[in-house]
């Protein structure tokens, strides 16, 4: 079973500082999946979670479009993926989830929508707004998951 959550965020800076609330709570093991239309706000998001899991400044995560795979090392490994140009295969052929095995995190994004659920992911989908600043922000997780119990109550409280 899958506890959805869904808030909204008015500008930029607040969908960054969901990302922030997100990378406070991020373990070994965590996956993140990042789904949305081109634009839409998903590097943000992932901006926000990198700068708050490893405490760096937000313009020291940088997308990785170009390279496919950026890595990010402090207290923790964090692994961001983009696939678009690539196509979920890629998550297989790059060893994508081998971080995820050896006590890292991993955030994907474009990644598949085929693909069941796992108990450490938390997928997010992330949708235009309104207006041309806010979002909406659809998080998805396994109830008996480990994200289960330690979801950020200053997003869950964010929710209406």
């Amino acid at each position: 079973m899958l506890t959805k959550i869904r808030v909204k965020t008015d500008s930029e800076e607040e969908t960054i500082t969901v990302g922030k609330n997100l990378g406070v709570v991020l373990q070994p093991g965590d996956l993140i999946t990042l789904k949305g239309n081109l634009g839409s706000g998903k590097t943000r998001l992932a901006k926000g979670i990198i700068s708050g899991a490893l405490g760096i400044p937000i313009d020291d995560v940088i997308s990785p479009s170009f390279t496919l795979v950026n890595r990010y090392e402090g207290d923790l490994i964090i692994d961001h993926a983009d696939l678009y140009r690539v196509g979920p295969q890629a998550i297989e052929e790059l060893g994508l989830m081998e971080v995820v095995y050896t006590n890292g995190a991993l955030l994907i994004e474009w990644a598949p929508d085929d693909i069941p659920i796992l108990d450490s992911e938390l997928r997010v989908t992330v949708l235009n707004g309104e207006s041309e600043d806010s979002r909406a922000l659809e998080f998805e997780y396994e109830v008996s998951g480990s994200w289960d119990g330690r979801f950020p109550e200053e997003i869950r409280n964010r929710s209406g």
